[in-house]
């Protein structure tokens, strides 16, 4: 194979094998603001052909500050459709698929079930336990990311690369259960849990910080460790947390476990 002179520097690297394994990858992100756009950007420029995007979200002013690909003229657009114009942009003959609502379970987007991995770039722990619940079904790596600023200081993120039955974000203990049983409550449940618990930070909207640059960190961490596992560079890292108030990342050792229903049951059960 000829490889396209614009990936000469990678090829160093990743061999020309490695560059042909990029750019057979289909790759599905759900979740394109300041993560998911991001992450589409890099994997376009490293060379994957085939996107698959899923977000029901439409461009806000709010989203500005973050949105790679964005711009003034693009609020109240649909990040999809933005995402796509990016990545056509860096990679003209990209296959991309959009779907413009948002992931559910209960109905999932036809075709997701093709790609080779997901990526999730959502804010909401309730989507997170979905999406684990839908790759594990259907044995597809599932590449988790979250940045995030604290109240106390700390802020930065993290990456959770969960494949073969490995581990999951469930069993890793990722999860909100707090967020999770929200989820479930009527409106006036969730009413009465603020009255004891506060107002959820969810219910917040974009009022909460969001920094363009905290969000590179997070998406760079996740795409190389994409990288090094769709060209044999290396395994991937189970777990990275990135601490940007300390200069910090670091890798977590899997905790020991009995059971993981996502894991050891699910894991490859789709019809």
């Amino acid at each position: 194979m000829t490889v396209d002179p614009r990936y000469s520097r990678h090829v160093g690297l990743l061999g020309v094998q490695g560059q042909e394994r990029i750019a057979r990858a289909a790759v599905a992100i759900v979740g394109l603001g300041g993560l998911g756009s991001h992450v589409a950007q890099q994997l376009a420029y490293l060379g994957v052909l085939r996107f698959f995007l899923v977000d029901g979200d439409v461009v806000s002013v709010s989203n500005l500050n973050r949105l790679v690909g964005a711009n003034y003229n693009d609020v109240g657009t649909r990040k999809v459709d933005v995402a796509e114009r990016m990545i056509t942009a860096i990679q003209a003959s990209a296959s991309v698929i959009r779907v413009g609502r948002h992931f559910g379970l209960e109905d999932p987007p036809d075709g997701l079930d093709n790609v080779d991995v997901l990526f999730g770039c959502v804010d909401s722990d309730a989507v997170r336990l979905d999406l684990v619940r839908y790759a594990s079904a259907f044995a597809r790596p599932y590449i988790d990311l979250a940045s995030d600023v604290a109240s106390g200081g700390e802020f930065g993120g993290r990456i959770v690369f969960a494949k073969n039955g490995e581990r999951c974000l469930s069993c890793l203990g990722e999860l909100d259960q707090h967020e999770l049983a929200r989820a479930q409550m009527t409106d006036e449940q969730r009413a009465a849990d603020d009255e004891i618990y506060g107002v959820d930070r969810d219910a917040l909207a974009d009022a909460g910080p969001s920094v363009v640059s905290i969000n590179g960190v997070v998406a760079s961490l996740g795409v190389t460790e994409f990288l090094v596992w769709v060209t044999g560079l290396r395994q991937p890292q189970g777990y990275l947390s990135y601490r940007g108030d300390r200069g910090t990342v670091r890798t977590r050792a899997d905790p020991s476990r009995t059971y993981c229903h996502y894991c050891m049951t699910l894991w490859g059960q789709a019809p």
